[in-house]
């Protein structure tokens, strides 16, 4: 079991006053809380945002630090960052399976994403996911996932659920096979994400 003072993130979407994914963030809370802490009560995330004072219009992002209990919360203005252009980099292992608040190994490899809006976070070849969500690519046809992100994200799982995108094992040198990558995030759906055409990956030197 971890220490109390080891803390995981929530980030969820607030649009028009509505909250669409926040059953699955609740899935993700009471598995981690249960997987880490031993909690099987879960913490509930519904009774706790009916109680603040939470903004009826507009596009807004609530940010939970929880452990065993909420330690923190805010709720802010949201607007996605403009991408454009990502860079495939090739990291150690990353352990993120738990959206844990340190983020600093997502930070070091977005550091090496040189003049890039982003990276592509891979492992022995493999993609995983960007800096801040997972991915979804484009045959022409189909809408598909990496198969063993980084971490199995909210949005992304209610996509796979709905039968919108598929998950598969995706390698750099298979990205030929595609024709546009989209971002997607618990505040990104897939229809709104900004759509960046493969040209616009930068592969290292090897391939």
């Amino acid at each position: 079991m971890l220490p109390e003072t080891t803390t995981l993130l929530e980030s969820i979407c607030l649009k028009d006053g509505q909250m669409p994914l926040l059953p699955f963030h609740q899935e993700r809370v009471n598995r981690s809380r249960r997987q880490l802490f031993g909690i099987k009560q879960q913490l509930n995330l519904s009774r706790f945002l009916q109680n603040q004072a939470l903004p009826t219009s507009g596009y807004h992002k609530i940010r939970l630090i929880y452990s065993r209990s909420i330690k923190a919360f805010s709720c802010i203005p949201y607007q996605p960052k403009p991408v454009q252009t990502l860079r495939i980099v090739a990291t150690e292992p990353i352990e993120y399976r738990y959206k844990f608040e340190d983020r600093k190994a997502l930070e070091t490899a977005f550091s090496y994403r040189n003049g890039c809006d982003d990276v592509i976070i891979t492992w022995n070849g493999y993609l995983t996911d960007v800096s801040y969500g997972n991915l979804a690519l484009w045959d022409g046809q189909k809408w598909w996932t990496p198969a063993h992100p980084l971490l199995k994200g909210v949005r992304r799982e209610q996509l796979i659920r709905s039968g919108k995108i598929t998950p598969t094992i995706i390698r750099v040198p298979d990205l030929q096979y595609f024709k546009e990558v989209r971002i997607i995030n618990a505040l990104l759906p897939l229809e709104d994400s900004p759509s960046i055409p493969v040209t616009q990956i930068f592969l290292p030197r090897q391939y």
